[in-house]
């Protein structure tokens, strides 16, 4: 039995070739629908026949892409809490301020040959050589799982904004 494509509703409808070049109405929509003559109903009916196309195609794929996109968005959110994790589980020691503050304090304490040869020892190592302080070291660290963790909250969150504008955009199948 061929299957015409309503005008009005786009939903299949079957037509008996005894209705060929009749007019009926569509059992969706009720809007009348006009059955073409025998002979192009009966090469409607070879064609369908002959190239069957899976109605279920574009929907698979766009199924099989939101499920990937999940999968994505849930490795991200993954990813993203371990980082943050990792964040909240380093203290750092003490702070450039806390550091000066220590120096400020420590230094009055001192007597001048004490004092010079703290100032011996400075110049032995440039700032070049020496590199941050281990609590700048650790507080970049600190710094650098927070940024990995933000970025992988983003790409979770566009993975997921992304998986359900395809499911937004989808046509709606009616029945």
């Amino acid at each position: 039995m061929p299957t015409l494509s309503c005008p009005h509703c786009s939903r299949p409808v079957e037509v008996a070739t005894s209705r060929a070049g009749s007019d009926l109405p569509c059992p969706h929509c009720e809007q009348i629908i006009a059955v073409p003559k025998l002979g192009e109903l009966r090469q409607l009916e070879n064609e369908q026949a002959a190239a069957p196309a899976p109605a279920n195609a574009g929907r698979i794929g766009s199924r099989v892409a939101f499920a990937v996109l999940l999968a994505i968005a849930a490795i991200a959110a993954s990813i993203a809490a371990f980082c943050l994790i990792r964040y909240a589980a380093i203290t750092v020691p003490e702070t450039t301020e806390g550091h000066i503050a220590r120096i400020e304090e420590i230094y009055p304490q001192l007597s001048p040959a004490e004092l010079v040869r703290e100032w011996q020892e400075l110049e032995k190592f440039t700032p070049e050589t020496t590199g941050p302080y281990v609590y700048q070291r650790i507080a970049a660290e600190k710094s650098g799982w927070l940024q990995q963790g933000l970025i992988g909250l983003a790409g979770a969150a566009i993975a997921t904004l992304i998986a359900v504008a395809l499911v937004a955009l989808q046509p709606r199948r009616n029945g």
